[in-house]
């Protein structure tokens, strides 16, 4: 397989020419499993690993390891199918959110994508507040955001669920389709060109992995029935997966995620909510917070009727996580510029 079809471009070259002066090869990651990592070179899919130097340089951020879509940098295993990963290259565009359960750590689900695929489904199990916060995740990424709608055959009034899921979609485009019986599934592959790399994401029994499989024309990745009490789905992928199609192009999918809390964003909500992005400008006050200011544009739009309130009460909610990770994030700075400013100078005994 060329580098090409795997994702590579002609900007990567100069990024790997001093990697290439040290011998190593370029590879994209297509599993992440703990400490092990399946990759992609022009010539075999091989295993791989950290090599420790790696390791010991990333040991305060794990954003820094490998993730699903990075390119990185390996040294073949003489006489195996194996490597070990030396270096990330720089990504160009990172999907992120907080790790749930973790403060303000950061959890990456897949690097250097072209389009963020947001599925929902357009049965009981809709949700417009959960796709307005894949939407600030998207947009942050720097990937190109398109929310589909799967599950259409489930759906009594389609053109209601298009049209809420439009009211909350910020500009993004916004497809109707069904895993199941095929329809509208060409209108989301006319968006994955060969060479492209696009993700899957949503919450558990949304379809994602079923769409994929159509996509590539065959059943390759596993699939359950929801129940149909609340449309709830179990989790059919357990780990963030690389597929090639046929017809060229990447796609990631990703484990179908209970909650989806956002990581530190600031383009991607002005970009999610665009209505309150071009009121702003607007406001008395320069820096106005949208919420007891006298003189907001915001909230005489809201009294005028012409801002829905669920999407004002949506914009507050987010503000409120993102100054909590802010927070969250300097406390955790603090803590390590203390750590670092205790550590023993073995030669004389004293702190530095």
């Amino acid at each position: 397989m060329e580098l090409k079809q795997l994702g590579w471009s002609t900007d990567r070259d100069q990024q790997f020419a001093a990697h290439q002066a040290r011998g190593l090869v370029p590879a994209r990651v297509a599993v992440e499993d703990k400490h092990y990592f399946r990759v992609w070179t022009a010539e075999a899919e091989l295993l791989a690993q950290v090599s420790g130097k790696f390791i010991h340089e990333s040991r305060r951020s794990s954003s820094k390891l490998p993730k699903v879509g990075d390119w990185v940098a390996v040294k073949l295993v003489p006489n195996e199918a194996k490597a070990v990963i030396q270096a990330v290259l720089p990504r160009r565009t990172q999907l992120s959110r907080k790790m749930t359960g973790h403060g303000a750590a950061e959890h990456i689900l897949a690097t250097n994508i072209d389009t963020v695929f947001m599925v929902t489904s357009a049965d009981v199990g809709f949700d417009t507040v959960c796709l307005e916060q894949m939407l600030v995740v998207a947009h942050e990424s720097g990937a190109r955001p398109v929310v589909v709608l799967n599950k259409i055959d489930l759906c009594d009034d389609l053109d209601a669920k298009l049209a809420a899921a439009t009211r909350v979609a910020g500009g993004a485009s916004v497809l109707a389709a069904c895993a199941i019986t095929g329809r509208g599934v060409k209108a989301v592959s006319e968006l994955i060109r060969p060479g492209d790399t696009a993700v899957f994401i949503g919450t558990s029994g949304v379809g994602k992995s079923s769409l994929i499989n159509r996509l590539y024309g065959e059943d390759i990745q596993a699939t359950v029935e929801v129940r149909t009490s609340d449309a709830k789905g179990r989790h059919t992928t357990s780990w963030r997966e690389m597929i090639f199609l046929p017809d060229g192009g990447v796609v990631i999918d990703t484990p179908g995620m209970r909650e989806l809390h956002i990581w530190i964003a600031s383009e991607g909500s002005k970009q999610a909510f665009p209505e309150i992005e071009a009121l702003s400008p607007r406001c008395h006050f320069r820096d106005c917070t949208h919420t007891k200011e006298n003189r907001c544009a915001v909230r005489d739009a809201i009294a005028a009727g012409t801002l829905p309130r669920e999407r004002y009460d949506s914009f507050l909610k987010l503000q409120l996580e993102m100054r909590y990770l802010r927070e969250a994030e300097m406390r955790a700075a603090r803590r390590d510029r203390k750590k670092s400013g205790r550590v023993s100078d073995s030669a004389s005994g004293q702190e530095v």
